[in-house]
């Protein structure tokens, strides 16, 4: 991993077992038995609550060191080592588990998602055609004849390649509820007529700055709105949702990513202005030991946003410091998407050659933002998809760090997809942190249908850079962007990150693979999900990796990824998710976050 400064923390002298430059052609060897450390001290040696043995366990520590027993007290991990030094920590009362050689990692931790229910939506994931999408929605109001507008999500944008989205086709299901669609990626809104009717749209309302209105030949709104300013003209007109309602919404998506074995998560954009119920909720489930995963948070800013607004979000995110959840960062837009044709190119799209997409904020402002909060300890997350995008948030960080000194500032980068390699140095001047998303680096639909006729072979061939941040010694850490993409286990997007293919698509087939060159190793894949995701949200002395005094996020799985073929990587299950020492999910009896800590 590159630029993590690691501090150890030791609550005892530890030997762990040492396993050197592994290769992913042969498994590793055996762990051999060490001499057992001493005692460090009477605390140490009180008995655990758990003990694992007989395992493999990958600690991800700074020597990717493998152990085969690991101890937990109170939540935390007070020895790592041999079978037989975890002896001293077994009393009357301590669960001994045999782990029967099973691997153990350190939870995963997810970068950037979103904590986002489908409780009480049209559930639009898996349609593939335009009448999938108005059955599900004649379905859903069928089934709840009482609601005063429809909302759904998860269209997809390829679904649309040969017809656009229009307000006609939803008009058809219904004209008399107003119908609000979210797409899967969440940049896009498709609606009916009613909907633009409630939200007082025509073809007199002026395009708000960094949105798009799209409009017909005679200037009439055709029921789409793309990017967070138009979005937001329909948004206003979705009741609000109460703080229950994302106590349900936050129950729903914990019980799904303890079974993918996250064990911390950054949930990567709430807006302080209508969603103060989302951090109540947060708030009360951490004080109740209610969340069965680890958060971290950033408020949305945008560009209406001024300096004295981050001096307020700053003083608001101190109200909310439990271990549990937390909220110090700030997330930013600079541009939309490469399917929306709302990505900020340097160079421009391929079937419009007179147009780069448009940023979201004025390098001016981006400064002033990245600034302002950098300045109050608050770390910066910004959207980027094209590599102007790119450029724009690295000059802003540059900008900051002029000002406010070389700080520990860890401002971060999601997404990447198109990058120039002539900006990777300032990528390492500012130590800015990659967030990537490995579920994306496949030729599938949306490169075929979007991306290649948008940005053109040679551009599409390059998304998603990997390999050569790691090769700079850029922090990279992954994500799933959950709910855009799915499905979202890690495991799958550790052997997306090696292979560079979709899971179905054939070994042998190189026309399948985007961006060969761009392969990383199963370790670094590991690190990825793991320590580097925890230094970005500066965890790193307390989780990502299996080391004494750091807390027991951790899980166990089926199978040895260190000695499977690459290609079932993706198969393998997590059977048992621990967090805080306690589980959290157990595959034996689906035990999910009702289960509570």
């Amino acid at each position: 991993m590159g630029m993590r400064p690691m501090r150890w923390i030791w609550a005892l002298s530890v030997l762990l077992i040492l396993l050197a430059g592994c290769g992913r052609d042969e498994p590793p060897p055996t762990p051999k038995k060490e001499k057992e450390p001493p005692a460090a001290d009477e605390k140490s040696q009180l008995p655990a609550q758990l003990v694992l043995k007989n395992g493999y366990i990958y600690t991800v520590d700074q020597d990717k060191r493998i152990a085969q027993a690991m101890a937990v007290h109170e939540g935390r991990i007070v020895y790592v080592g041999g079978d037989s030094g975890a002896d001293a920590y077994v009393g009357p009362d301590t669960r001994v588990e045999d782990l029967a050689g099973r691997l153990v990692l350190p939870g995963f931790v997810d970068a950037h998602m979103h904590v986002r229910g489908l409780g009480n939506m049209v559930d639009l994931y898996g349609g593939r055609s335009i009448r999938d999408y108005q059955d599900a929605v004649a379905e859903f109001i069928r089934a709840n004849p009482d609601r005063q507008v429809i909302v759904g999500k998860g269209w997809d944008n390829t679904v649309f390649a040969e017809q656009p989205p229009h307000k006609d086709q939803l008009d058809q299901v219904n004209d008399l509820i107003p119908i609000v669609l979210f797409s899967s990626d969440h940049h896009s809104i498709w609606t009916n007529s009613e909907a633009l009717a409630a939200a007082g749209i025509n073809s007199d309302t002026p395009e708000p700055e960094g949105g798009v209105i799209e409009t017909d030949e005679n200037g009439i709104a055709i029921g789409v709105l793309r990017e967070q300013s138009a979005m937001a003209l329909v948004e206003k007109i979705i009741p609000p949702k109460t703080e229950e309602d994302y106590r349900a919404e936050i129950r729903e998506v914990l019980e799904q990513v303890t079974r993918w074995g996250i064990t911390t998560l950054h949930d990567a954009r709430i807006k302080p202005d209508i969603e103060a119920p989302k951090l109540a909720a947060y708030q009360k489930m951490a004080a109740l030991n209610d969340l069965t995963a680890r958060v971290r948070a950033s408020f949305e800013i945008g560009a209406e946003t001024t300096p004295p607004q981050i001096e307020e979000l700053k003083t608001i995110s101190l109200k909310y410091q439990d271990d549990d959840f937390r909220i110090y960062s700030v997330k930013m837009f600079a541009d939309g998407v490469v399917e929306g044709q709302t990505a900020f190119l340097k160079e421009p799209y391929l079937h419009r050659p007179d147009y780069r997409g448009k940023p979201l904020f004025s390098q001016e402002k981006i400064n002033q933002l990245a600034k302002a909060a950098n300045a109050r300890g608050m770390q910066v997350q910004v959207h980027a998809i094209g590599d102007a995008a790119t450029k724009m948030a690295l000059d802003a960080f540059a900008h900051s760090r002029d000002i406010n000194g070389p700080a520990d500032q860890r401002n971060g980068i999601a997404h990447l997809q198109v990058v120039d390699t002539g900006d990777l140095d300032l990528f390492e001047q500012t130590k800015t942190i990659a967030i990537v998303q490995p579920f994306w680096f496949v030729k599938e639909r949306y490169y075929r249908d979007l991306e290649l006729p948008y940005l053109g072979p040679e551009r599409a061939g390059r998304e998603f850079p990997m390999k050569s941040l790691f090769e700079r010694g850029i922090t990279v850490a992954s994500s799933s962007d959950f709910p855009v993409e799915k499905p979202n286990s890690p495991l799958v997007g550790i052997q997306i990150g090696i292979t560079r293919r979709a899971l179905d698509a054939p070994a042998d087939d190189p026309e399948r693979v985007l961006g060969a060159d761009q392969r990383v190793t199963l370790e670094q894949m590991v690190e990825s999900f793991t320590i580097n995701g925890a230094f970005a949200n500066r965890l790193e002395n307390d989780t990502g990796s299996l080391e004494v005094g750091k807390w027991a996020d951790f899980i166990v799985l089926d199978k040895n990824l260190f000695q499977i073929p690459v290609e079932e990587i993706h198969r393998a299950k997590v059977l048992r998710t621990y967090y805080k020492g306690k589980p959290v999910y157990d595959a034996d009896t689906e035990m999910g976050a009702e289960a509570g800590r």
